[in-house]
């Protein structure tokens, strides 16, 4: 197990450094930022669960007991790179770090965002139940799914906000026929 989450925590770090340089550089200047505190809860609060369950995951308390969970971990955190990664594609220049709506903004509705509102955010969770079921310890599990769902619930919050004070009915529209996060569910 301790190869499984070897590897886990390698390919989840190498993520997480690329995706920092894949969506800041796309930051927007403070004329469009729409963002209360929800990039610096992000930022300072990600790596302390990140942290949280890394340790966790190095005592025998809530240690899984299957090897075969921590393979499906990793197998599950591509799974959620990849949808991350495609959604960041999809949506283009739009996406940014920040709550933003630039000038030129549009509303995207097609591709993942067709059947999910926030499709970057699930495909991040996604990622981060794998990363934690590679860590091998459920506890960890718990931890990150639990506090990362918090932070990101805010963060869309933040977001539906400014997305609906910036494009009014054609939002609320969309919002009507897509799921914010789980397709078909929530």
């Amino acid at each position: 197990m301790n190869t499984v989450r070897s590897i886990g925590l390698v390919v989840f770090f190498v993520w997480l450094m690329i995706d920092v340089i894949v969506v800041f550089r796309l930051k927007t200047g403070s004329a469009e930022n729409r963002d209360q505190r929800s990039l610096k809860l992000l930022m300072i609060g990600g790596p302390v669960v990140y942290a949280l369950c890394i340790a966790l995951s190095y005592g025998a308390m809530g240690a899984m007991h299957s090897a075969a969970l921590p393979w499906l971990g990793l197998v599950i955190m591509v799974i959620g790179i990849a949808v991350r990664s495609l959604a960041i594609a999809q949506l283009g220049r739009f996406h940014t770090p920040n709550v933003a709506i630039r000038s030129d903004h549009q509303l995207k509705a097609e591709g993942l965002y067709a059947h999910v509102r926030h499709p970057s955010y699930l495909g991040a969770m996604i990622a981060f139940l794998g990363f934690a079921m590679s860590l091998g310890n459920w506890l960890s599990v718990i931890v990150m799914m639990s506090l990362t769902t918090c932070l990101y619930l805010y963060r869309i919050k933040e977001e539906e906000a400014a997305l609906a004070d910036a494009f009014g009915d054609a939002f609320r529209q969309y919002a009507a026929r897509t799921k914010r996060l789980i397709p078909w569910i929530y």
